[in-house]
């Protein structure tokens, strides 16, 4: 359970980053709409959007911007602003290591600012 799952509101149609919510419930609960869509002899009009990639791409300044642009208080946007102003990476390949670099996109995957269901790779 999220440290502030109470604080924050999601739409019973949301089914990404819950818990106990997954892909089974969103392929159950469209075959139900579809098949009571169709049984009614009407027409049925389908999209999917695959936005699996979408938090390697978030870009911060943006983030940062969106959120004060959606009246979050300054309070709180200044925690993942100021946390991801600082963001540094190098890499590692067998025992050499890069020369460290600013990233300007992309959320940290697994930490306590990230969705809850997002599952995380670790290089």
């Amino acid at each position: 359970m999220s440290l502030c799952s109470d604080m924050l509101q999601t739409d019973s149609l949301q089914f990404g980053f819950k818990d106990k919510i997954g892909t089974a419930d969103v392929i159950l609960t469209m075959k139900n709409r579809l098949l009571n869509i169709t049984n009614r002899d009407s027409l049925v009009y389908f999209a999917s959007l695959d936005i699996r990639k979408a938090f390697d791409r978030v870009n911060h300044f943006k983030l940062c911007n969106t959120l004060l642009d959606a009246k979050v208080p300054v309070i709180v946007v200044d925690v993942p602003c100021n946390w991801y102003s600082k963001l540094y990476c190098a890499v590692r390949w067998n025992s050499e290591l890069s020369a460290q670099f600013t990233v300007f996109s992309g959320v940290r995957q697994g930490s306590c600012l990230s969705p809850a269901r997002q599952y995380s790779m670790c290089l």
